[in-house]
């Protein structure tokens, strides 16, 4: 009874119909004399407001109907239990009454000699007689409470519950389709782009084959072997001319439905979504009105008037607040209708390329002039500078001050954190196994993206992936850990055994890790610590410090005046030093494997995003076709 004394719940209170308190006024400044300061303050913008609004209005709709039907359930419950528990206690005093005639009977049978035992018998039926039927009446009252409210109105509730939970998921399920939609538009974006660099790059090659060719009579053998790989690697001018084609084609058509998507979300969608709960806010006042109406009118024509029918009938005008609540979701669409021209101007997408379709089929792949309409580009991750990265990761408020002090580029924390969640240290191969073509343009974009949010959502489950992104992003920055200004002095320090350096090779080791800029020791030390950690399970992975040195000589230093007959040198020297700054900046080593960082910008869902079931080795076959990573190295 205590707790039925009041039975609606804070976030209902509300909206009760009655007298509003006003809130305690703030007192006011005393007005100031300075005109200058009046005139500085912006004035308020009348208008509608945001269209987050509308969406924050919905979620506390939805809170509130779950706690309108919690209320109700309870409410059931608690007359279920009651009049269970009076059913059972009438059923009992009937089987208590009937003992307690035989009992009766063989008293009076035993005192037949006593004059008087005449009254004191007609009284004891008597009394007998009317304890059974009050009896009989609670029991029949219970039984008609329970089949006639308690059953109904919790059928009722299921049948709510189950259609509130699914306006719930089909929210929930159009979210996931139009995030979708922006990871394929901004991965499609980022595939034509590529394809008009690699269109670009082709067209300047065939422009200075034929120059060499009018000019100096012929193209040297150097030249053709050169474009003959680049060709071979990227595909001929013709084929790219026709990718890019249909790329741009592809990404037009997905930015035009993704557009039309938003609008039906925006514009149908979400009002059909404010109608249902307005029917569910409607239903599910006018059921409990129903319901606990007829427990009152039980009630009422009962001979048992001890019960709780008070407290119900507050409970009943307590829930008549669904009326505030259906002329909230009105107000919360009549908004969203006002805003809601802005709101498209707003989330539509737009063309992001350099050139259009047209240029295209004219063999324009890059212009310069004036900047392409929409939001301007952040540089990319890829084929930047370290210097770059970390200035805009220092200046990027929408990370948090964690990331933004980090000293190493949150991409490469977050790999290498992925590495050793997917048990990539134990992993036989690790930095040498390649990985399939898609997975790293999937993760390519996943780094772009987390670069600018500060949220790493990986699709994954191998730990090759993740190590082969790691090697692609090193070497494709513009300058390498190793700058190429300082490549004669790194070379130079490879005199003797660079497995077992000495205490004076180290010593000058250091001094020369110590000129390069902070951002590359950083990075430098890191990648060395990393290695180190492989290195002390190398009897699993099978990758030891030699090995692992090869595999990361092009990422740590790259000769800056390449030739095609010293490429095998050049490797050798790039794994040669890099095994002597491995060896040189050696850290302390660890008693037991390391612990995951805390506070990484790599996140977990259960919705298979960076899921860690185990360790999945591709098959040799597998690793044969993917091949092509190792030749390269």
């Amino acid at each position: 009874q205590t707790r039925m004394s009041d039975p609606t719940p804070t976030a209902m209170k509300e909206t009760l119909p009655g007298p509003k308190v006003p809130p305690p006024s703030k007192p006011k400044p005393p007005p100031s004399n300075d005109p200058s300061k009046e005139s500085s303050s912006p004035p308020k913008k009348p208008g509608p407001q945001p269209s987050k609004s509308f969406f924050r209005s919905l979620q506390l709709v939805s809170r509130r109907l779950e706690c309108m039907l919690q209320i109700s359930s309870r409410c059931s419950h608690a007359l279920q239990r009651i009049y269970i528990q009076e059913r059972q206690y009438c059923m009992k005093m009937l089987q208590s009454l009937v003992k307690d005639r035989e009992e009766v009977k063989g008293f009076f049978a035993r005192g037949a000699e006593f004059a008087n035992a005449e009254p004191v018998s007609s009284a004891w039926k008597t009394t007998d007689q009317f304890l059974e039927i009050q009896l009989k009446d609670r029991m029949k009252f219970a039984g008609d409470v329970i089949q006639k409210v308690v059953q109904p109105l919790q059928k009722w509730i299921v049948e709510a519950n189950k259609k509130h939970r699914s306006l719930n998921f089909q929210q929930k399920a159009w979210k996931r389709e139009l995030h979708q939609n922006e990871d394929d538009i901004i991965a499609q974006r980022e595939a034509c782009r590529d394809l008009l660099e690699s269109c670009h790059r082709a067209q300047i090659d065939e422009k200075k084959k034929k120059d060499e060719d009018t000019e100096q009579g012929g193209i040297s053998f150097f030249s053709k072997l050169s474009m003959g790989v680049a060709e071979l690697y990227r595909g001929s001018l013709p084929e790219l001319h026709r990718k890019v084609q249909i790329c741009i084609h592809q990404y037009i058509s997905k930015v035009g439905s993704s557009n039309k998507r938003i609008e039906k979300y925006l514009k149908l969608d979400l009002i059909r979504v404010c109608h249902e709960y307005r029917n569910l806010a409607v239903t599910t006042a006018a059921n409990l009105k129903t319901f606990l109406g007829s427990y009152h009118q039980l009630h009422a024509e009962s001979k048992n008037k001890s019960l709780h029918a008070e407290k119900y009938g507050k409970f009943l005008e307590s829930m008549q607040a669904s009326g505030g609540l259906v002329a909230a979701i009105k107000k919360a669409e009549e908004e969203h209708k006002k805003t809601l021209v802005k709101v498209l101007k707003e989330e539509r997408y737009i063309y992001e390329l350099p050139v259009t379709f047209e240029e295209v089929k004219r063999s324009i792949y890059s212009k310069k002039g004036p900047k392409p309409v929409g939001v301007p580009r952040t540089p990319s991750l890829f084929s930047s500078t370290l210097d770059q990265i970390i200035k805009v990761q220092r200046e990027n408020k929408a990370l948090p001050a964690v990331q933004r002090k980090m000293r190493i580029p949150t991409p490469m924390d977050a790999l290498i954190i992925l590495i050793k969640k997917l048990n990539g240290l134990k992993t036989e191969g690790i930095f040498r196994v390649s990985a399939g073509e898609r997975d790293l343009d999937a993760m390519k974009h996943t780094l772009d993206r987390g670069f600018i949010t500060g949220k790493y959502k990986f699709f994954t489950n191998s730990p090759h992936v993740p190590a082969v992104m790691l090697k692609r992003w090193l070497r494709s920055l513009k300058v390498t850990l190793i700058p190429a200004g300082m490549y004669r002095e790194a070379m130079s320090l490879m005199d003797g055994d660079t497995s077992k350096p000495s205490a004076e090779k180290i010593d000058e080791v250091g001094k020369f890790v110590a000129k390069l800029p902070q951002t590359h020791r950083d990075v430098l030390k890191t990648l060395v610590a990393f290695a180190h950690e492989i290195d002390f399970h190398s009897a699993e992975n099978r990758m030891n410090l030699s090995n692992l040195a090869v595999v990361l000589g092009p990422c740590v230093i790259q000769n800056p005046n390449p030739n095609v007959q010293q490429l095998v040198n050049d490797a050798r020297a790039s794994g040669s030093f890099t095994l002597l700054l491995l060896h040189s900046l050696k850290p302390p080593a660890p008693s037991a494997p390391p612990p995951l960082p805390s506070g990484s910008p790599v996140t977990e869902k259960k919705e298979g995003v960076t899921e860690t079931k185990g360790n999945v080795q591709p098959t040799p076959e597998a690793s044969k076709e993917q091949g092509g990573e190792n030749a390269a190295e």
